[in-house]
């Protein structure tokens, strides 16, 4: 780590109740947000609303769970018409992807589509994309204050990441009071995100000593702070707890990107529908014992700074908290049993993921890894129910 470098030029706002204050700083004049229809219905779009006032050109509402590329450019068609200056991204991963996702096409040539681009490789022009801002309202995509847009085509199997320093949002408005009304499944599978990310950063080949003390942080925060959420949902303090440590977990994958438990993640996601958080959590204890075969000192350090003797200790403490908050329950509820995971095992090594982690891995150690997390849930939960 003698040759690193680190780069976040997002303006961070951190307070509840914030939101009364967006439109303080933004110069822009024809404003689209982003946002889903849950946002509306609960009147969190009003009130964007009332505060932009005439410089709010349209409201997007449509966004689903795991954006879709057909679906982005449907409402790039849509906001072609608008010629918006400014996106904001209201909401969890997928409308703050979607924003990160629209701001750049919707700057290239009339008539060029995202799907075009990613399904049949037609080329986008060297056009810095639309400004954005985000609003995030769950605590563990991190996406507010990175310059990465997952976006998924079904139709291929196939999930893509859009990137580029350009999409770093300007400005990132976080207001925890915003993820008070979130369900536990959600809270735990965005948290467990979280989680992930800061452990991903921190067993990364990019990592530099900026990106593991920002992931450190994060999870001395997160690990406690998600089950006493479980419990708690309501308490202000928990929730903008988990939100900093989603914050700064995020900003240390902006600069290494996440590596082998997304990259297992995503055929799961895409075969099964498994939450985000759960399907790159369940892995987490065995990574762990996996990189710590090749540990150069960072993961004993943070197993130490956390509590524990060593990484295995604190695997072992990782596979507590994943029963705890009930990722066995997930998986099952997904109809998601080992034999059908490991049978998908060939799709797991994503290039740009797996290549970032810190001890490379064949299909034949990831089928082990998987095996093995498996096993280790199953068991885990036999025991407590005993």
């Amino acid at each position: 780590m003698n040759n690193w470098s680190f780069y976040n030029p997002t303006h961070i706002e951190f307070c509840p109740e914030c939101l009364d204050r967006i439109s303080s700083g933004i110069n822009y004049q024809r404003i689209a947000l982003i946002t889903t229809p849950g946002f509306t219905k609960r009147g969190v779009v009003a009130h964007v609303e009332r505060a932009l006032g005439d410089r709010l050109a349209t409201v997007c509402d449509t966004v689903q769970p795991n954006p879709e590329v057909d679906a982005i450019d449907i409402t790039a068609e849509h906001l072609r018409h608008v010629a918006p200056d400014c996106l904001i991204g209201l909401g969890g991963g997928s409308s703050l992807d979607t924003a990160k996702a629209l701001a750049r096409i919707l700057t290239q040539p009339e008539g060029t589509t995202l799907s075009g681009h990613l399904r049949a490789g037609l080329p986008l022009e060297n056009k810095r994309a639309l400004p954005i801002i985000t609003i995030p309202t769950t605590a563990g995509t991190g996406a507010e204050v990175t310059p990465f847009a997952t976006v998924w085509d079904f139709q291929e199997r196939k999930k893509h990441s859009i990137t580029g320093n350009d999409l770093f949002p300007i400005k990132a408005i976080l207001d925890p009071t915003l993820t008070l009304c979130l369900p536990e499944s959600l809270t735990i599978s965005s948290g467990l995100d979280a989680i992930s990310h800061a452990f991903e950063s921190v067993w990364n080949k990019n990592a530099n000593p900026v990106s593991i003390g920002l992931a450190t942080q994060s999870l001395t925060i997160s690990l406690k702070t998600l089950p006493e959420l479980k419990n708690r949902p309501h308490d202000l303090a928990n929730r903008s707890a988990m939100m900093s440590a989603s914050l700064l977990a995020g900003m240390a994958i902006s600069q290494t990107r996440t590596a082998l438990a997304h990259s297992i993640s995503y055929p799961l996601t895409l075969g099964f529908d498994l939450p985000h958080g759960i399907a790159c959590s369940f892995t987490l204890p065995e990574l762990l014992k996996y990189n710590a075969v090749v540990d150069d000192g960072r993961l004993k350090r943070l197993a130490m700074i956390l509590g524990y003797n060593n990484a295995l200790g604190l695997a072992d403490a990782l596979k507590e908290l994943l029963l705890s908050l009930g990722v066995p329950h997930f998986l099952s509820a997904c109809e998601l049993k080992e034999e059908r995971a490991l049978a998908l095992t060939h799709e797991m090594l994503t290039p740009g993921r797996a290549d970032n982690n810190l001890r490379p891995a064949s299909v034949a150690e990831v089928c082990t890894i998987v095996k093995d997390a498996f096993q280790c849930n199953s068991s885990l939960k036999n025991e407590r129910e005993e």
